[in-house]
């Protein structure tokens, strides 16, 4: 073997072998079991949901849930990804039937002025849905008896500000205009559902 084929040979050699070495802790070393997997899917599930209790405790709502964005297919012909949003998590009274069903694999298009206000502003305050003055498509008959009462909307967003889903408090019985302590706590809590998807969205598999 010539002096040139071998520094070629240690050359490809000194290139091809860090990458296969990290491909295979990519892989295999640093890849979590199925069962890890869903042990952390169960606890982040179970934080969130904990959460979700206590705002329901505390602004005694009755429903409140939460959405978060996900990829539903692709346009034909340029396989652009479809946006698209389901309900994940949800708790009611029995004043509220669920909507979690309802709301899957929904496309964001058909909410654009809801996601374009909540995208600007970050909140929606409806506090009297009959006499609406926010222009976000909801709730939009001035004067309706519309079944819900009272809506608020708040964006949640991972820890480097990226816009992943929303929190919507519901009231059904009556009308219901949020305290400021009402609305520190509902900042507060989606911040720490913010930071519980974050930690497990972002997880490195």
């Amino acid at each position: 073997m010539n002096a040139s084929l071998t520094v070629v040979i240690a050359l490809i050699t000194a290139l091809i072998a860090p990458v296969v070495v990290e491909w295979i802790k990519i892989n295999f070393i640093h890849k979590k079991p199925l069962k890890d997997l869903l042990i952390e899917s169960i606890n982040s599930d179970e934080k969130v949901d904990t959460q979700l209790e206590i705002m329901m405790d505390e602004l005694k709502c009755d429903r409140i849930c939460i959405s978060q964005f996900h990829n539903g297919g692709h346009f034909y012909p340029t396989g652009k990804s479809i946006k698209k949003f389901s309900i994940f998590y949800e708790r009611t009274t029995d004043k509220a039937a669920s909507i979690k069903e309802i709301f899957q694999n929904i496309p964001v298009s058909l909410f654009p002025k809801v996601f374009s206000v909540l995208y600007k502003h970050g909140e929606i305050d409806i506090p009297n849905c009959k006499e609406n003055t926010v222009d976000c498509g909801l709730f939009p008959v001035v004067g309706k008896n519309y079944k819900t009462k009272s809506f608020y909307m708040l964006t949640i967003k991972d820890l480097t500000d990226n816009f992943i889903g929303t929190l919507t408090v519901s009231y059904y019985g009556k009308e219901h205009k949020l305290t400021l302590e009402e609305w520190i706590l509902l900042r507060q809590k989606v911040g720490a559902i913010g930071s519980l998807l974050t930690d497990y969205l972002h997880d490195k598999k």
